[in-house]
């Protein structure tokens, strides 16, 4: 495509397509490296090096390169064409000034926000690029092994269901000899060599000096990776709509309660839930009706107090396994000899939650019995 035919091409601005033919001098000598076996080249620019892979667009304005797909060059233009307004169209006093008319603009009072500083960045910009499966690999030195079950299942999961919604590019590294080695990224790149049909994966391709800094980019991209806490999972459940999210939702609304977004060292709010996962693991295994009980009473015992897990647990196994003479009507008296704080204690010596539900079980049931 001539850029410089079908695009208002801004002054002082040039441009060249790689499509095959020589680039030209003002290309060539920014070139770094040699070419790729896939055409790709390495340019400098003034924001470091970037790949220009075959139908991409080198643009030079003002002495400053840029590489963009077509589709992005027109918004760049603009961009250009912004800077370069005559004289004549700018806004402000000074246009009415040069054109003999009293401005209505007024200086503002408002003193001018300071800059935010931030040091340089770190590194050198990466490319992004669409690199063959068989072109990558991994360094075992510091890799992380999949040879292991829990990986073995995770690679079958993403080759048995692979969506390219979730497939964020694999940061990779270029070694001085080409060789493209995956940095993070290795699950998504074993489930594709797996299923053999995804030839090519989007990579976040970056030049580091040595194994050793690529060891050092690895660590730090693993140890920077924060969990998806139990919460924020549930809330964005509830987002997807996902039905066992809203079940639990609604039985914890029709008890009154809500739950929480996250949780306190401190304990949880007064009538929050933040113990989604044994909800779900009661619902599984008790029925909703369990569940209910057992979120009521809690609500009813112990209103603008926090609510704990292995009280919930304990009650639900009461009501799915009722002992003899259960008379839940004296459940609330029962619970009314400690506050919810200290029904939590009873459970933390508990080294399993099985355990934490039995104490908290034989506990309430104790606390039922008549005394004498």
């Amino acid at each position: 495509m001539n850029f410089q035919r079908r695009l208002a091409v801004p002054s002082e601005t040039k441009t060249w397509s790689h499509n095959g033919e020589e680039p030209p001098d003002w290309v060539a000598a920014q070139i770094v490296g040699d070419p790729c076996p896939n055409g790709s080249f390495l340019l400098a620019t003034d924001l470091g090096q970037a790949r220009v892979l075959p139908g991409h667009v080198v643009i030079l304005h003002h002495s400053g390169l840029w590489v963009r797909s077509p589709e992005e060059v027109p918004e760049l233009l603009d961009g250009f064409r912004d800077h370069e307004l005559p004289a004549s169209e700018a806004i402000g006093p000074g246009k009415a000034t040069r054109f003999g008319a009293k401005s209505a603009a007024k200086p503002s009072r408002k003193p001018a926000a300071r800059p935010l500083s931030f040091r340089p960045p770190i590194g050198k910009m990466p490319s992004i690029e669409w690199v063959h499966t068989v072109q990558l690999s991994v360094d075992p030195s510091y890799q992380r092994s999949i040879q292991n079950e829990s990986s073995r299942r995770l690679i079958a999961s993403i080759a048995a269901n692979f969506d390219w919604r979730l497939c964020a590019p694999l940061v990779v590294s270029r070694r001085a000899d080409e060789c493209l080695i995956i940095i993070d990224g290795q699950h998504r790149w074993a489930a594709a060599m797996r299923r053999g049909d995804l030839l090519q994966l989007p990579c976040c391709v970056f030049c580091y000096g040595t194994a050793e800094e690529e060891a050092r980019m690895f660590i730090l991209a693993n140890r920077a990776r924060k969990a998806m806490s139990r919460l924020d999972d549930f809330h964005a459940a509830v987002a997807a709509a996902d039905d066992d999210a809203l079940e639990i939702l609604e039985l914890v609304t029709q008890a009154g309660l809500t739950v929480a977004r996250t949780v306190s060292s401190l304990g949880g709010r007064a009538n929050e839930v933040a113990f989604t996962s044994s909800i779900a693991h009661s619902l599984r295994r008790q029925g909703p009706q369990v569940v209910s009980a057992a979120l009521t009473t809690m609500a009813e015992a112990f209103p603008n107090q926090p609510l704990y897990g292995p009280l919930f647990s304990g009650l639900a196994d009461i009501f799915n396994s009722p002992p003899d003479s259960f008379d839940p009507d004296m459940l609330p008296n029962a619970l009314a000899k400690r506050d919810s704080r200290g029904w939590n204690a009873v459970a933390k010596d508990a080294s399993t939650p099985a355990l934490r539900t039995l104490a908290m079980r034989t506990a309430i049931i104790e606390a039922m019995t008549p005394v004498g």
